[in-house]
């Protein structure tokens, strides 16, 4: 497993980040933690000004930094009306710093704010959540004839890299049977024909805890690209769908209208949209592997396993439905 997902988020002190800011981007400001998941994030306020500290984890690869850096200017080069974070450069028009510590180095960038309440505060309808698969569908769109070597990697956020998954399943010992299943669905019915299916980079992180708003409820920005990858397309949508779907008693209008708003920007063909059902629960079965395995390495941080029961109910009630039809509806529903 990469580095990354083991080594302990950063622990800089918020004088110290503040030192740091002052130092290397001329700023004096007040600071607040935000979660993270394997960094250290700080909310920058300098008077009218807010911005993102994001400090790396120590073991994070520079040159995937870099690729979410220029991914960011090259969407925002594409289409204006996408508001994304953009990185700032420092004192010495680096837009990547370093923070040495005694034993230890991270990178650090400093990104502007995006203003506005996060999707997981907002109850879900399908005319919320089809404008949620537009505005992916827009961004997948901005992507196009974007290129960084870092999006060609071993990445276990990847569901489609199903090997990866099956290399870990001794850390969901309990849950082995479970993801075993739905590995086996999506071999027997996505995996032989996935040179078939379309391709591209993706955000790959498209879930609820990402996705902003404005004060009007109109679908504003994402953040935090550090899952981005080449992979199948159809994952982009599948990932949100699977986060919504956790959370709902009966999720299939609202991830079907998703699913309808993405493909009406960056259409889908039937095989694409077929491996949906298939990818969404990968996802699902990734975020339990993960959430197992890093609680144990880091237990006081709560946003580790913040998905995972509800991920493990909804793959269990799965089980038990047919989810072959659950593809074909899916498909018929975005055709109609």
């Amino acid at each position: 497993m990469s580095d990354v997902f083991v080594t302990p988020p950063p622990t800089t002190t918020a004088e110290s980040a503040l030192d740091f800011l002052y130092d290397h981007y001329g700023i004096t400001a007040s600071i607040e933690k935000l979660s993270s998941d394997r960094d250290l994030n700080f909310k920058v306020s300098a008077g009218k000004k807010n911005f993102v500290m994001k400090i790396a984890n120590s073991s994070e690869d520079k040159n995937i930094l870099q690729m979410q850096n220029n991914a960011l200017r090259y969407i925002s080069s594409q289409d204006e009306s996408i508001e994304l974070p953009i990185p700032v450069n420092s004192k010495y028009k680096k837009d990547i710093t370093v923070m040495e510590g005694h034993n230890s180095k991270n990178y650090v960038r400093l990104l502007t704010f995006i203003e506005g309440d996060f999707l997981k505060n907002v109850k879900p309808n399908t005319i919320m959540l089809f404008s949620v698969g537009e505005f992916l569908g827009n961004l997948d769109n901005a992507l196009i004839g974007f290129e960084h070597r870092s999006s060609s990697r071993e990445f276990i956020w990847d569901a489609a890299q199903v090997d990866v998954l099956i290399r870990q399943l001794n850390h969901s010992r309990d849950d082995r049977s479970l993801i075993e299943y739905f590995i086996k669905t999506y071999k027997d019915n996505v995996f032989n024909h996935i040179n078939e299916l379309s391709k591209g980079i993706i955000h790959n992180d498209g879930n609820d805890h990402n996705i902003i708003i404005d004060q009007n409820g109109k679908i504003k920005s994402i953040i935090d690209f550090g899952d981005m990858i080449f992979t199948l397309q159809a994952l982009e949508p599948a990932v949100c769908m699977a986060y919504i779907a956790m959370s709902q008693k009966n999720p299939f209008e609202l991830i079907a209208s998703l699913l309808k708003g993405y493909s009406s920007k960056k259409p889908l063909s039937d095989k694409d949209l077929q491996s949906v059902v298939y990818l969404m629960c990968l996802r699902m079965c990734v975020t339990i592997n993960m959430s197992v395995y890093r609680r144990k390495l880091f237990p006081e941080n709560d946003y580790i396993s913040i998905s995972e029961d509800s991920a493990r109910n909804f793959l269990n009630h799965m089980r038990d439905d047919n989810i072959s039809k659950w593809s074909k509806n899916l498909c018929e529903y975005v055709r109609s």
